[in-house]
């Protein structure tokens, strides 16, 4: 396809397809009718909570000579679609920009796109049009959000660390720095920093939040997809970050590959189908240095499931950043949705029948699982 029909807004044809599975970070697998295809996916993020077994996708066509058919342009999430072409972010701010749809930047014409400063090379220098004030502008597309609150990053980001901290440097220079967090969602109306996937990240911006501009806008897309409908501009509770310590409860998900007999300290042996595993964990001081801990090979076997993860593939930790110890909690909404509960299992401390669940297929790809987390992570979160 042509980069020129690929400008904002999207008049080009959307095809239709339903998401089958993800192949790797940049390729999908769908299906147009009754036709299996491969995507090209522009987006690097985990996007977990979207690309789910049977969501709809919208592609659009490439040229004959692309590697992939198609590329993927959305999913649908509920009754309004989600851009996951990320490349494609920047052609619709610089749109809106140009035509003074963010009130707060009404002022401000684009001078220069993909400024190179320092080590880092940013999305846009803008310049105000009645002074010489400029603003250099870097974009982030969020794509992770619950019922009122959406988050970013879904995945850790040192990248996106190191552009805050620049951008707060850029005073000693006579510039202006920002940032403006594009959400997906018109339903949303607040935005935080994913404090429970990236603390780091989420520090920076509340340390760096007084130097440099931090705006945040959901948009609303017409029916067809075509160009943004409506722009709301988001509430930012830095407020509740403050509170924020390294500290909660965590997942563990991991496979299986075979069935293993394992002895597991004072419960001895018992059987392991294979599958996938989703263990429940808390650390009331030092999360990171806890959930590290898991992914170290040598290590003394002190907990159940210091016996049980060397024989995993895959594995990963989910972290809930949490004052309430709600271990115990999150393990029985566990047991409602998964295949099996492994008795006794890291639960000789509470009156929990486990801490560990069985799931015969990867709980990744379920709804119900995704729900949880989100529900955690982010429903639960006390906006007043």
């Amino acid at each position: 396809m042509d980069n020129m029909v690929l400008e904002y807004p999207f008049k080009f044809k959307k095809i239709k397809a339903t998401f089958l599975e993800r192949i790797n970070r940049f390729v999908v697998k769908a299906r147009i009718e009754n036709e299996e295809i491969f995507a090209y996916l522009p987006n690097p993020g985990r996007l977990w909570e979207l690309l789910l077994p049977g969501k709809e996708l919208l592609l659009f066509k490439n040229k004959k000579a692309s590697k992939f058919p198609y590329t993927v342009l959305a999913c649908k999430n509920g009754s309004h679609h989600v851009l996951l072409h990320t490349h494609l972010t920047n052609k619709i701010i610089k749109k809106l920009v140009a035509e003074g749809k963010f009130e707060f930047w009404k002022d401000y014409k684009i001078l220069k796109e993909k400024v190179k400063l320092n080590s880092s090379r940013f999305d846009f220098l803008l310049g105000n049009k009645y002074t010489s004030e400029k603003m250099v502008l870097e974009v982030k597309t969020c794509t992770l959000f619950g019922k009122e609150i959406a988050m970013f990053p879904d995945a850790e980001t040192k990248r996106g660390t190191r552009h805050i901290l620049e951008l707060a440097e850029l005073q000693k220079e006579g510039l202006r720095g920002g940032v403006l967090f594009v959400v997906m969602n018109p339903e949303i109306n607040y935005f935080l920093p994913a404090y429970h996937i990236d603390y780091q990240f989420s520090k920076a911006l509340l340390e760096k939040r007084d130097s440099i501009e931090v705006k945040a806008v959901a948009i609303k897309w017409d029916k067809t997809f075509t160009f943004v409908e409506e722009i709301k501009k988001l509430q930012i509770p830095f407020r509740i970050l403050e509170k924020i310590e390294d500290k909660g409860i965590y997942l563990l998900v991991f496979e299986l590959k075979s069935r293993e007999k394992i002895k597991i300290g004072s419960l001895g042996e018992k059987v392991f189908e294979n599958g996938f595993y989703v263990y429940v964990g808390s650390a009331m001081k030092n999360l990171t240095k806890r959930i590290n801990r898991h992914f170290r090979k040598n290590k003394k076997t002190r907990w159940h499931i210091d016996y049980l993860v060397p024989k995993g593939h895959s594995l990963k930790a989910i972290p809930i950043r949490i004052s309430n110890k709600l271990e115990c909690e999150i393990a029985k909404a566990l047991s409602l949705i998964s295949d099996e509960i492994i008795s006794g299992f890291g639960a000789s401390d509470c009156r929990c029948g486990s801490h560990l669940f069985y799931f015969s297929e990867n709980p990744l790809n379920k709804r119900d699982f995704q729900k949880l987390i989100i529900e955690y992570r982010i429903n639960k979160i006390n906006i007043d």
